[in-house]
Protein backbone atom coordinates (compact mmCIF):
# COMPACT_ATOMS: atom_id res chain seq x y z
CA UNK A 1 0.00 0.00 0.00
CA UNK A 2 1.16 3.47 -0.86
CA UNK A 3 0.18 6.42 1.35
CA UNK A 4 0.90 10.11 0.85
CA UNK A 5 0.85 12.77 3.59
CA UNK A 6 -1.85 15.41 3.34
CA UNK A 7 -3.66 17.98 5.50
CA UNK A 8 -7.32 17.67 6.41
CA UNK A 9 -8.95 21.07 6.82
CA UNK A 10 -12.34 21.10 8.56
CA UNK A 11 -14.37 24.28 8.51
CA UNK A 12 -17.60 25.19 10.27
CA UNK A 13 -18.92 28.35 8.68
CA UNK A 14 -22.12 30.34 8.41
CA UNK A 15 -24.07 29.05 5.43
CA UNK A 16 -24.21 32.52 3.88
CA UNK A 17 -20.42 32.30 3.28
CA UNK A 18 -20.42 28.79 1.78
CA UNK A 19 -20.52 29.82 -1.88
CA UNK A 20 -17.59 32.21 -1.51
CA UNK A 21 -15.64 29.57 0.42
CA UNK A 22 -16.23 26.99 -2.31
CA UNK A 23 -15.18 29.51 -4.96
CA UNK A 24 -11.94 30.13 -3.08
CA UNK A 25 -11.24 26.40 -2.67
CA UNK A 26 -11.63 25.95 -6.42
CA UNK A 27 -9.32 28.92 -7.08
CA UNK A 28 -6.70 27.38 -4.78
CA UNK A 29 -7.08 24.08 -6.62
CA UNK A 30 -8.00 21.71 -3.81
CA UNK A 31 -8.85 18.32 -5.33
CA UNK A 32 -12.31 18.11 -3.76
CA UNK A 33 -14.38 18.75 -0.67
CA UNK A 34 -17.39 17.47 1.24
CA UNK A 35 -20.19 19.70 2.55
CA UNK A 36 -22.69 18.84 5.28
CA UNK A 37 -25.35 21.49 5.69
CA UNK A 38 -27.66 22.57 8.47
CA UNK A 39 -25.52 21.43 11.39
CA UNK A 40 -26.15 22.27 15.01
CA UNK A 41 -24.00 22.47 18.10
CA UNK A 42 -22.63 24.70 20.79
CA UNK A 43 -19.71 27.10 20.50
CA UNK A 44 -18.50 30.52 21.53
CA UNK A 45 -21.75 32.08 20.28
CA UNK A 46 -23.95 29.67 22.25
CA UNK A 47 -26.23 26.88 21.05
CA UNK A 48 -27.32 26.73 17.42
CA UNK A 49 -30.39 24.58 16.91
CA UNK A 50 -30.66 23.01 13.45
CA UNK A 51 -34.46 23.38 13.68
CA UNK A 52 -34.21 27.17 13.67
CA UNK A 53 -36.70 28.68 11.22
CA UNK A 54 -34.37 31.57 10.37
CA UNK A 55 -32.08 29.84 7.86
CA UNK A 56 -29.80 32.87 7.81
CA UNK A 57 -28.28 31.53 11.05
CA UNK A 58 -27.61 28.06 9.62
CA UNK A 59 -24.11 26.61 9.90
CA UNK A 60 -22.37 24.36 7.40
CA UNK A 61 -19.51 21.87 7.83
CA UNK A 62 -17.01 21.52 5.00
CA UNK A 63 -13.84 19.47 4.84
CA UNK A 64 -11.12 18.96 2.30
CA UNK A 65 -7.94 16.92 2.12
CA UNK A 66 -5.15 18.68 0.27
CA UNK A 67 -1.45 19.41 0.13
CA UNK A 68 0.24 21.43 2.85
CA UNK A 69 0.68 24.38 0.47
CA UNK A 70 -3.01 24.33 -0.45
CA UNK A 71 -3.99 24.02 3.21
CA UNK A 72 -1.95 27.11 4.04
CA UNK A 73 -3.83 29.12 1.41
CA UNK A 74 -7.18 27.81 2.66
CA UNK A 75 -6.29 28.75 6.24
CA UNK A 76 -5.31 32.28 5.25
CA UNK A 77 -8.68 32.75 3.55
CA UNK A 78 -10.68 31.17 6.39
CA UNK A 79 -8.87 33.34 8.93
CA UNK A 80 -10.19 36.41 7.11
CA UNK A 81 -13.77 35.06 7.12
CA UNK A 82 -13.66 34.17 10.82
CA UNK A 83 -12.80 37.76 11.72
CA UNK A 84 -16.34 38.76 10.69
CA UNK A 85 -18.43 35.58 10.80
CA UNK A 86 -18.82 32.85 13.40
CA UNK A 87 -17.32 29.44 12.81
CA UNK A 88 -14.29 27.30 13.50
CA UNK A 89 -11.44 25.67 11.61
CA UNK A 90 -9.42 22.56 12.40
CA UNK A 91 -6.35 21.14 10.65
CA UNK A 92 -4.89 17.68 11.06
CA UNK A 93 -2.27 15.51 9.42
CA UNK A 94 -3.67 12.57 7.47
CA UNK A 95 -2.39 9.89 5.15
CA UNK A 96 -4.16 9.24 1.86
CA UNK A 97 -4.16 5.84 0.20
CA UNK A 98 -2.90 6.21 -3.36
CA UNK A 99 -4.29 3.71 -5.85
CA UNK A 100 -3.65 3.09 -9.50
CA UNK A 101 -7.20 3.46 -10.75
CA UNK A 102 -7.95 2.20 -14.20
CA UNK A 103 -10.00 4.75 -16.10
CA UNK A 104 -12.69 3.32 -18.35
Amino acid sequence: MNFEPRKKVEIIIEAVKLDTLIYQLEEIGVPGFTVVGNISGKGANGVLDHNCKAKVFENTYLFTVCTEAQAQQVLEYVEEILQYFSGACFVSDVSVLVTNKVKA
